[in-house]
């Protein structure tokens, strides 16, 4: 999935501050492309062709890094598996977890802290005094040795793989009490992405439309640049 238009308009209002830093001219826009693409590592023919979440953070990170305005968005830069952890936690804790409540009830809460401590060993291997949450778990990358063939095999991150056992486990719940996956969403309030409720993507506009949210990045032209919230996850 590409950028929404608000992603979109968070890194224009960067890239206009980046400009007036470096005394670049932001309507250049084979050179902005250029650079884009030299930061991102791919070749990119527009800036709505950026992907929605890996690229998307790494792009406003790598702006943010040659402002000087964030020691995270540095750390991000040099660690992906940062932002990755946020963006994990944030789909478990705001899409699945509403959703296996719906099933669950107050079961759910030692459910997950089974399924955690089960699948990392935390009680074997750490001798904590507490119990497990997703914050203890990261997004970086496990490889494991396949005995058949001894090659190395990728099997996701403890994140990702905390997603996809949930996932799978709400599936099969919402299958066993005979909703659709709509159903389920409306039930738990969480936002639906079906072709019903996504609607018609707003045309954008005529021109270059990449260019029109400069006008808000900087003070002097417009209203003030909004930085992008952080995520709490």
């Amino acid at each position: 999935m590409t950028i929404t238009e608000s992603q979109r308009i968070t890194i224009m209002q960067l890239w206009g501050r980046v400009c007036k830093d470096r005394k670049w001219q932001t309507s250049d826009k084979t050179f902005r492309l250029a650079k884009f693409s030299e930061l991102l590592g791919r070749k990119l023919e527009s800036t709505n062709g950026v992907e929605r979440i890996k690229e998307c953070t790494k792009l406003m990170n790598e702006l943010k890094c040659l402002l000087g305005i964030s020691i995270q968005a540095g750390k991000e830069a040099t660690d992906p598996s940062l932002n990755a952890a946020r963006v994990l936690r944030n789909q478990i804790l705001t899409e699945i977890i509403p959703c296996l409540e719906l099933y669950r009830g107050e079961k759910l809460t030692a459910d997950l802290a089974g399924i955690m401590e089960d699948k990392n060993r935390w009680w074997k291997l750490d001798r904590p005094v507490r119990g497990m949450t997703l914050m203890d778990l990261d997004a970086r990358p496990i490889f494991r040795t396949d005995r058949a063939t001894g090659e190395k095999k990728f099997c996701g991150s403890q994140l990702s793989q905390m997603q996809w056992t949930l996932a799978r486990w709400m599936n099969d719940l919402r299958n066993e009490a005979g909703d659709t996956i709509h159903q389920m969403k409306m039930k738990a309030g969480v936002p639906c992405t079906c072709a019903e409720c996504q609607g018609r993507r707003v045309a954008l506009s005529a021109g270059d439309p990449e260019l029109e949210p400069l006008a808000g990045a900087d003070p002097e032209l417009g209203t003030p640049v909004t930085e992008e919230s952080s995520c709490p996850f």
